[in-house]
């Protein structure tokens, strides 16, 4: 019975040890828990003394037995001494109906936080805001599901760090951010507010408006600081859009602005220019009014039909009729019958639009029967649409002048009568030199004297032909140098027997040279000599040969005679300025009479180039 008994205790003893340690390791909230320990061992010491006791009743270990009963003891007081400063602890707790209000008051606020909860989830999902938490002491920050969301990242791809935001910053923007933030945390800010880019997932940059507020603890640290981020970029871009708006806005205001300056200016001075173009016209028209009336010619408005529209005082001094009475008239019935043919078809051409004005002279009837020789000039006005409106004529007397020119041409006729007879009577006498050193070289017999005879002769007779061309040229003061070369020339060849096919002429003559007797003479003596050399020094063998003559006038008003021959040349150490030649001598002495300068080239030939300007 004993052992039985101490068995079953001893089994109760070791079962309550188990549950109480298991109890505390599963409700580890459970306050002391060190003392349900303590009891469990005290429970186990007295559950051993108990086995003990079996174990005795065929082992009489005492020694052993009071070792344990010794352990339980010291256990037991052990626990007993700890139970007593514990005791008004365990008495301060709450009672079983205290628990219950109180896990009923913890169920109440449980239920609070839930719905605060709900409410804050809903305000984060319904806000298009997202919102951080920032614990400044551990710099850990929360970021809401839409703060990421914004951004374009998952819930598990950005790390409750605070180097997620700033590594996001653009460059340009994150001094201003810290900066911002460093004025709240010094309060010099009441709110924290910045505007900045933050880096996208993509890759893109959106324009983010960062709101928040800083809680200070009791030492004026800042623990703590929440705050919002909010999407502007469609804003910013629309404030790009409105500013690029505003700019070009202002550019077309500016540009209105000047235009209408411009236009104002303009304005302005068209109306200024008007002002000045009417007192002009005023001005005008009472200068065409004083012009009109006291001109010293005739001035006539005409219509188309020939009617005299408006005429001034001279035009009727001219004619000796009143305004009145030529107004009344029409040009036709006052014009010479030998001179309105003439008249009425210039009219023709004009109406037609042959010709914009026309200048004749012609006779008008006056008053008293007379005639009066006018000059007539006139022009046709036209409408703004173009067509023939009348005729301004303007009639100046030429009747004195045309007088005056009769007596010019009588006394021009006796002059060019006289002027004929004066070539005609020097040409004759030339010729009577001419045959007056013609007979006296008949007493000649050196053969040398013979040939100064002949070459005297031959240059009286170039400049006899010289006042023979002057008196039968149309012109009496000029002569057409040209045919004249030709002439003399021919002359040249019949005097030194030149047979034909020996010796060729060629003739380049510029039918536009006309010299006066000033120039002719010396020219005509020049080629004369330069011919006669030719032919007679220029080809001493008698072969066949060819002389060329080239007379033409330049840009420089300039005359150019080229004489040249395929003879037999100059001498070698030939000096043109030192010759014993009175042939060449007259030629340089005639160049320079004619301020012209002379050029020689020997090669194949002579060739002779004098160029003289025009007098």
């Amino acid at each position: 019975m004993h052992v039985i008994s101490d068995l079953l205790i001893a089994i109760a003893y070791f079962s309550i040890p188990v549950i109480l340690i298991y109890f505390v390791r599963k409700r580890r909230d459970v306050p002391f828990d060190w003392i349900f320990l303590m009891f469990g061992a005290f429970i186990i010491a007295c559950g051993t003394t108990h086995v003990m006791e079996v174990i005795t009743l065929w082992h009489p270990i005492y020694w052993l037995s009071g070792l344990l009963k010794a352990i339980t003891a010291f256990v037991s007081v052990t626990t007993a001494i700890q139970l007593f400063p514990l005791l008004p602890q365990l008495l301060a707790l709450p009672s079983p109906a205290q628990l219950e209000a109180e896990i009923a008051e913890r169920k109440r606020t449980e239920e609070i936080l839930r719905e605060n909860e709900q409410r804050w989830q809903l305000a984060l999902n319904g806000n298009n805001d997202g919102i951080w938490d920032w614990n400044v002491k551990t710099n850990e920050v929360f970021f809401s599901t839409r703060w990421k969301t914004m951004l374009g990242y998952e819930e598990h791809e950005v790390a409750n760090q605070l180097q997620e935001i700033w590594l996001k910053i653009h460059p340009e923007d994150i001094d201003f951010v810290i900066k911002t933030v460093q004025n709240h945390f010094a309060k010099i800010t009441p709110f924290y507010t910045a505007e900045f880019r933050v880096l996208c997932k993509d890759g893109t940059y959106k324009w983010i408006l960062d709101r928040g507020q800083a809680l200070w603890d009791e030492d004026g640290k800042v623990v703590r600081m929440v705050g919002s981020h909010t999407d502007i970029t469609e804003r910013k871009q629309a404030e790009v859009t409105i500013s690029k708006l505003l700019t070009q806005l202002e550019i077309k205001v500016e540009e209105r602005t000047a235009e209408l300056k411009r236009i104002n200016t303009s304005l302005q001075t068209e109306i200024q220019k008007r002002q000045e173009t009417e007192t002009a016209l005023r001005e005008s028209e009472e200068r065409f009014r004083t012009a009109f009336h006291q001109a010293a010619v005739g001035i006539a408005h005409i219509g188309l039909d020939g009617k005299w529209l408006l005429v001034n005082q001279r035009l009727c001094d001219i004619v000796g009729y009143t305004p009145q009475e030529l107004q009344s008239r029409t040009f036709q019935e006052i014009t010479h019958p030998d001179d309105l043919e003439a008249a009425l078809k210039y009219v023709e051409q004009m109406l037609i639009g042959e010709i914009q004005t026309y200048t004749m002279e012609k006779r008008y009837f006056c008053k008293d029967g007379s005639l009066v020789w006018i000059n007539l000039t006139v022009s046709l006005t036209h409408t703004d649409f173009g067509s023939p409106k009348y005729f301004i004529a303007v009639v100046e007397d030429i009747s004195d002048r045309k007088h005056s020119q009769k007596q010019i041409q009588a006394s021009l006729l006796e002059k060019e009568v006289l002027l004929k007879e004066i070539y005609h009577r020097v040409k004759n006498n030339l010729q009577v030199i001419s045959s007056l050193l013609n007979l006296q070289s008949e007493y000649i017999k050196d053969k040398h004297d013979m040939e100064i005879f002949q070459q005297s002769q031959q240059r009286i007779a170039s400049m006899a032909l010289i006042h023979e061309k002057m008196y039968q040229s149309p012109d009496l003061a000029r002569i057409d140098f040209g045919e004249y070369i030709q002439d003399l020339v021919a002359s040249l060849f019949s005097s030194y027997e030149i047979q034909a096919g020996n010796i060729s002429l060629k003739l380049n003559l510029d039918t536009h040279v006309l010299l006066g007797l000033d120039l002719a003479i010396p020219c005509g003596l020049i080629i004369h000599e330069l011919i006669s050399n030719s032919l007679k020094y220029g080809f001493p063998q008698g072969g066949e040969g060819e002389i060329h003559i080239d007379i033409r006038k330049n840009h420089q008003q300039q005359c150019i005679i080229t004489v040249r021959d395929n003879g037999v040349g100059l001498p070698a150490n030939f000096n043109f300025k030192n010759t014993p030649s009175l042939g060449l001598q007259l030629v340089n002495a005639l160049t320079c009479q004619l301020a012209g300068d002379i050029q020689i080239k020997n090669n194949n030939g002579v060739e002779f180039q004098i160029i003289f300007p025009f007098i």
